[in-house]
């Protein structure tokens, strides 16, 4: 059984940027610093085996294996026959056993012994799992965080990571990246604790899991008797539902709670069950004490521009109704409250133009050249370099406006409609100092789509106004390259 929220699509306005941290830490540390446990675990069970040690403990480790695990008469006899390399791996593995060793008489009365096992088992406490890995029996700071970082298989690291990425934008989003990221710590580290507590085992738990059972309680308290939606999966059914988000909470704690009681495999439960509780309970105290601050707009799917639309079909309507000394009024006051918005330049623009606006023009065309590139700054420009040439208004023909129009345009490689801005700025009484380097970049660009009555424009300009220039002479290079070519 599968149940998972569905609410919120992911939004790249607002990367997820601490949880897409957790995940590449992750796969670095498995990829990078795990994948040498293979190499970690061949030396100590090969320090073991020259050790002598397997002679010595094999008989102690089949009676204690066999009593622990209640083994019939054939399974002791087939244990008996395990390859020497395999039975010293779970030798050395088996830590209930260790500490039974370290307890025996004869240990104790044998410094070589102890010597000899002290070196192995060092080596042995190299694999990360026995470095940082959580093992209740032997409560260790380094265990108890080292472990939520850790993973004992590829599917292991996957699955871990796929939730981490579900649960945590959404979190990430609505709690602000540091309070996400502290939590997650909290419910990993709560999550052995409850092990710890409930259950003192000689065996080592690692994986996100329990800190991402965490997410898991949080996003459920924080949407509350709010109703989302959810996805199913029950063997061959599967689909959508929305639910009151509380209401899943039992439903994830059963299903634990009957892993714990029914199942037999390796899935640490005592760990989901602590990390899902402490990131409820974490969330649900929280808004309790009125102490938690949380992006409300992002929960309720409220429209962050939804008051910037309302007044942007207010100004059309009064647009429409040719209300135009108040649409320009108004246009002023939303270019203050809203700056960069290229859909309101656009209006304003062409407003500011047919009234012979000065004022009006002067705001937008600041704005608008401090948008950044894209598709619809791109269109303003085009109609700008086209309108400059046409309108009779002074203002958008001064050269300072056309200067840094011509400069937006050559740095999109939009130099066939440059070619309107140069020509205004060749007229000016002052042209600008940069004016013959900007000519030969609008001649390159020119002349790659084979406008050769453009370059030769641009080339006799330069022969008249600046003879002794250095970009005179390679204007005329290239323009005498395009006609051999």
């Amino acid at each position: 059984m599968l149940i998972l929220p569905a609410e919120h699509p992911l939004d790249w306005k607002k990367p997820p940027v601490m949880t897409l941290l957790l995940i590449a830490l992750n796969v670095l540390i498995y990829f990078g610093y795990q994948g040498g446990d293979s190499a970690r675990e061949a030396k100590a069970v090969d320090s073991y085996l020259q050790a002598g040690l397997l002679s010595r403990e094999r008989p102690l480790f089949i009676q204690s294996f066999s009593a622990r695990h209640a083994l019939t008469a054939g399974a002791i006899e087939q244990l008996e026959q395990v390859r020497r390399s395999q039975m010293a791996r779970m030798v050395l593995y088996d830590l209930q056993f260790e500490n039974s060793i370290h307890n025996n008489s004869d240990y104790l009365a044998d410094p070589d012994w102890q010597a000899q096992r002290s070196k192995v088992e060092h080596l042995r406490d190299q694999i990360s799992s026995m470095r940082f890995g959580f093992i209740p029996a032997r409560f260790s700071i380094e265990g108890l965080v080292g472990a939520m970082f850790l993973h004992g298989s590829f599917s292991h690291l996957a699955g871990n990571m796929l939730f981490l990425f579900i649960f945590g934008f959404a979190l990430e989003i609505a709690l602000g990246r540091w309070l996400y990221l502290g939590l997650y710590l909290t419910c990993g580290i709560a999550s052995h604790l409850l092990w710890w507590i409930m259950d003192p085992a000689w065996i080592t738990g690692v994986g996100a899991s329990g800190a991402i059972s965490g997410l898991m309680g949080m996003y459920l308290a924080l949407y509350g008797l709010r109703r989302i939606n959810f996805f199913y999966w029950l063997g061959p059914l599967f689909g959508y539902f929305r639910a009151p988000a509380l209401w899943i909470l039992p439903v994830w704690m059963g299903k634990e709670l009957y892993g714990l009681i029914m199942a037999n495999d390796n899935t640490n439960y005592y760990a989901h069950l602590g990390g899902l509780g402490a990131g409820f309970l974490a969330i649900y105290l929280a808004q309790l004490g009125n102490t938690l601050r949380v992006d409300q707009d992002y929960l309720n799917k409220t429209d962050p521009d939804a008051e910037f639309k309302r007044e942007l079909t207010a100004l059309d309507k009064q647009i429409a109704r040719f209300e135009l000394e108040n649409a320009s009024a108004r246009g002023l006051a939303m270019l203050e409250r809203y700056p960069g918005r290229p859909e309101l330049l656009e209006k304003l623009y062409s407003l500011a133009l047919n009234r012979q606006d000065k004022a009006l023009l002067s705001a937008v065309l600041k704005q608008l050249f401090k948008l950044h590139d894209s598709a619809q700054s791109l269109a303003l420009f085009k109609r700008l370099a086209s309108d400059s040439m046409a309108s009779q208004q002074s203002l958008l023909r001064h050269p300072s406006v056309q200067l840094h129009l011509l400069q937006r345009l050559l740095r999109v490689d939009q130099g066939a409609y440059g070619l309107n801005a140069w020509r205004l700025l060749c007229q000016a009484k002052q042209r600008p100092p940069m004016l013959p380097a900007m000519t030969l970049q609008l001649a390159k660009q020119v002349g790659r789509q084979q406008n050769l009555k453009a370059v030769a424009e641009l080339s006799q300009f330069l022969n008249r106004v600046y003879p002794d220039a250095e970009q005179t002479a390679q204007v005329h290079i290239y323009r005498q390259h395009l006609k051999s070519v």
